[in-house]
């Protein structure tokens, strides 16, 4: 393998290809990339931009080629694809990047990974679509299948038709925001029409970056003042809440830094905050990393009393530790999971975020879209029943827990939690609430999607 230093746009496709292989997640591959020096520094944000877009509009991408030219997905290589992926991602929802740039480069890659043939056909793919495009910045009309959104209330503007006709409103917003129609139709059974189009257009956008306040470490009034000045007219400040967009640098802040505030959306951190942890309680927080949640009890407890944060991973676990210690939560005893398989010790309350489809957070974690199949969702829900009961074991008497996910599916969420209950006759229901992704003008307007049940054991 050559070690040559890559430019963003190629490890872009590089990561884009290794998720539609089923390789590894796209951000994986990105920080392979950087660990073996073979992503400049100061490309990395590029590729990360080109890599993750790429992967949420994909699909809208297929249905946009198909419309202009003689393109069928089957027919393509993935190493193709990732290129024309990232090249159209880059023409239709960059307008800071101009088009013969990403035209270029992707026909260029194209005839060193694979032929001048190759070459010729996505160079013929990618002109046909610039040729298309009449304005690359218009507003936003929904209902037009000449305009691709690329933005709250902005659109790429075609001069024909690229989406299906609206008559058919299920085929045309499957399209225009990017899920297969099979899903898309699955999510109208679920929710109904106007809240599988909240979901949809919601997993296509570019995720808000949500942080919150260390109360333990800077008064209201002072984090405010410094949320202003380190971050201007950008930030949306809704209490101790801080909503940033996409292109903050927020670990580079001082208040990140000096461990004023955390990272963490605000459905995951509804969660923990459900747990209703108290000053000198003992607490677990079974499939802890990164972190988030075992920070938001800690801080809830005043870093008062335990919380010991449990994972499989000892690599996962130092992120914990890491995140623990700048923020001076020493309250937090991080422990791999076998060690408390192998522990008789109960705890006033356990919070266990199950792995799940992801499908309420598909705007982080794009490579959802493709992962989301029947054998899988069931194969995750022995999991969660697993991780459930174990959790439920670690529990005193009169305890509580918290069961999330940050999925939407009711099979993961509400039907799971049902079916526990039955099966277990010293465990009732206090409350569930299950969040759908949202998206609107403002930045706090975000939601990821997600759901939490808080159970209680009888003493």
């Amino acid at each position: 393998m050559s070690s040559k230093t890559l430019t963003g746009r190629e490890a872009a496709a590089k990561a884009v290809r290794a998720a539609l292989t089923g390789e590894c997640f796209a951000a994986e591959k990105l920080s392979e990339l950087r660990i073996a020096a073979r992503l400049d520094p100061r490309e990395a944000g590029f590729a990360r931009e080109i890599a993750l877009g790429a992967l949420r509009h994909a699909h809208t991408i297929d249905y946009v080629l198909a419309a202009l030219a003689r393109y069928d997905r089957r027919r393509v290589d993935a190493k193709l694809r990732a290129l024309l992926y990232t090249a159209a991602h880059q023409i239709i929802w960059m307008q800071r990047v101009p088009p013969f740039a990403a035209v270029d480069q992707a026909v260029d890659l194209a005839r060193s990974i694979a032929s001048r043939h190759a070459a010729g056909m996505v160079n013929a793919l990618l002109r046909k679509l610039t040729d298309a495009i009449e304005a690359r910045d218009v507003p936003w009309q929904a209902l037009d299948p000449r305009l691709v959104r690329n933005d709250w209330s902005r659109a790429c503007a075609f001069s024909r038709p690229v989406l299906p006709p609206p008559d058919n409103r299920q085929a045309f917003l499957a399209a225009a925001a990017g899920e297969l129609e099979s899903r898309f139709s699955s999510l109208v059974e679920c929710f109904g029409i106007e809240r599988a189009e909240q979901i949809a257009w919601a997993s296509q956008a570019v995720p808000v970056t949500v942080a919150h306040r260390n109360p333990l470490c800077i008064e209201a009034t002072a984090f405010g003042d410094e949320v202003r000045r380190q971050f201007g007219d950008t930030a949306e400040l809704v209490g101790d809440t801080v909503f940033l967009p996409p292109s903050a640098r927020v670990i580079e802040s001082g208040l990140f830094r000096a461990g004023q505030l955390h990272l963490q959306d605000a459905t995951a951190r509804a969660a923990a905050t459900l747990v209703g942890a108290q000053p000198g309680e003992s607490l677990l927080d079974l499939c802890a990393a990164p972190g988030g949640k075992s920070i938001v009890l800690a801080q809830r407890m005043n870093n008062d009393g335990r919380v010991i944060a449990a994972d499989v991973s000892a690599d996962r676990l130092a992120l914990v530790r890491e995140n623990a210690d700048r923020l001076g939560l020493s309250c937090i005893e991080t422990r791999l999971a076998e060690q408390i398989d192998s522990e008789s010790e109960r705890f006033d309350a356990v919070i266990v975020d199950v792995p799940c489809s992801n499908t309420g957070v598909i705007a982080r974690r794009p490579e959802a879209r493709f992962g989301f199949t029947k054998k899988k969702l069931e194969s995750l829900i022995r999991l969660q029943r697993e991780l459930l009961d174990s959790a439920a074991r670690r529990v005193r008497p009169g305890g509580r827990l918290v069961y999330s996910t940050c999925s939407i599916e009711p099979q993961e969420n509400e039907q799971l939690v049902a079916a526990f209950i039955e099966a277990n006759s010293a465990w009732s229901l206090t409350s569930q609430e299950s969040t759908l992704p949202n998206w609107g003008p403002q930045l706090s307007d975000w939601r990821d999607g997600g759901y939490a049940a808080l159970l209680h054991r009888a003493d």
